[in-house]
């Protein structure tokens, strides 16, 4: 996997990821070991999951089972940040990071019960990182926009902090969604491949409920250089080629921080 732009030395190398696990729908407990599977040998620095179950608490399965198959090195802990309303009670979403969280808080995005979830996290030099969790609405261009929006400004509360956003975004990448995040951040996959995938959505574990698209990203502030993007959640059970971890593919990179020449 090529690197997408140069980057200074001394800055530590991340692995950043984002997957929407579909809750507990399409047959779940057969592909919870691939869920599982497939985001140890990921081993993310810090990941932003969506569409999770709230009870009994599906982050807390995840989370746990992985820090149990985890040769060494420090444990993930989550964040998590229900749906507004009723839907509360059913769906949220989580940030998981295995570097010291110092600040964390959540987004209400104020239309379709969603949220956004954020952590501050300490590298080992001592270099602080904002990534934001976000799951914008459906169907509503002009609502997911003003919930880019929302994002954007409390972002710009910290401008001297580099930042990430990752998430299930419901929106194309030639969207007006896309335009405004495009205002501070740039995709890390186009970043490196020059393009963004194929698509994200759907898998062959929902054949057939929609044209595919791309909805699901990684994008980097001017702070952050991105060195390396796949995709990631993306390969069936051995013996069944329709059984995959979500819906969903995941995306992935590994970033390092520092002025980024792809940016510009």
């Amino acid at each position: 996997m090529p690197e997408a732009t140069r980057a200074g030395a001394s800055s530590p190398r991340l692995r950043i990821a984002t997957l929407n696990v579909r809750n507990t729908a399409d047959r779940w407990r057969q592909r919870r070991e691939l869920v599982l599977a497939q985001l140890g040998e990921l081993a993310p620095d810090v990941i932003g999951v969506q569409e999770l179950r709230r009870w009994p608490s599906q982050t807390e399965w995840i989370t746990r089972r992985l820090n149990q198959s985890l040769p060494a090195g420090p444990p993930y802990l989550y964040h998590s940040a229900a749906k507004t309303g009723l839907w509360g009670l059913w769906e949220g979403i989580a940030v998981l990071s295995r570097l010291p969280v110092v600040e964390r808080g959540s987004l209400d995005l104020r239309g379709q019960n969603r949220v956004a979830n954020w952590v501050r996290v300490r590298l080992v030099d001592g270099s602080l990182l904002e990534v934001y969790n976000a799951h914008l609405s459906s169907g509503d261009e002009a609502l997911r926009d003003s919930q880019a929006r929302l994002i954007m400004d409390h972002m710009a509360t910290q401008p001297e902090i580099p930042k990430l956003v990752v998430g299930d975004l419901n929106a194309r990448p030639a969207s007006s969604t896309l335009r405004v995040l495009g205002e501070q951040l740039r995709s890390a996959y186009a970043l490196v491949h020059g393009q963004e995938p194929t698509k994200t959505w759907s898998t062959p574990l929902r054949p057939g409920v929609g044209r595919a698209s791309v909805i699901d990203y990684v994008l980097v502030d001017d702070h952050v250089e991105v060195l390396d993007a796949w995709l990631t959640f993306d390969r069936p059970a051995p013996s069944d080629p329709t059984l995959f971890p979500s819906d969903h593919y995941g995306v992935a990179a590994t970033v390092r921080l520092g002025p980024s020449d792809g940016l510009g």
